[in-house]
């Protein structure tokens, strides 16, 4: 099966400097991730929403970067509860951490700068404080994302 792919270019100016770094985003084998949404039509809606957040966290990096992403697996924060309307996500903070896999390249002009294969896992998701703003589809997943973006690409790319 082909990964599901999703690629998506932005161009931002930011203080009279110019950014327009792009992230190429691959879901490799999304029908086996371990928990991708409360219900399988919700899945692309998943791969949507984090794609277009690594999307803006790339913008932020020079023109000339691209960012490739595989994502290998995603485990969203809390779990699928059952109700007689569907399911619902339920985030109890304890075992139930957001986990996203994924294997990364960056690249300026077809040389490549940093590689890497993380496994990113926030222990601490609903501990005090985080935002008090902690709403909003995917805010945990979205919040490591950008956490693990500032480690490895550096603080100012991800201010954006």
């Amino acid at each position: 099966m082909q990964p599901s792919r999703i690629l998506l270019a932005a161009v931002a100016f930011t203080s009279g400097a110019a950014f327009a770094g792009t992230a190429d985003v691959k879901f490799i084998a999304p029908e086996r991730f371990t928990d991708l949404a409360t219900s399988p039509v919700q899945e692309r809606d998943t791969m949507d929403a984090l794609a277009r957040h690594l999307q803006r966290l790339a913008a932020g990096l020079p023109a000339d970067h691209v960012l490739h992403v595989d994502v290998l697996d995603v485990d969203l924060a809390g779990y699928a509860y059952p109700t007689r309307r569907g399911n619902v996500r339920v985030n109890n903070g304890l075992a139930d951490a957001p986990a996203i896999h994924l294997r990364y390249t960056l690249e300026a002009r077809g040389q490549v700068i940093r590689s890497g294969d993380e496994r990113l896992v926030d222990l601490a998701y609903q501990h005090p404080g985080g935002s008090w703003r902690s709403t909003g589809p995917f805010y945990y997943e979205k919040r490591m994302l950008s956490s693990w973006f500032a480690r490895t690409f550096g603080e100012s790319h991800a201010a954006r």
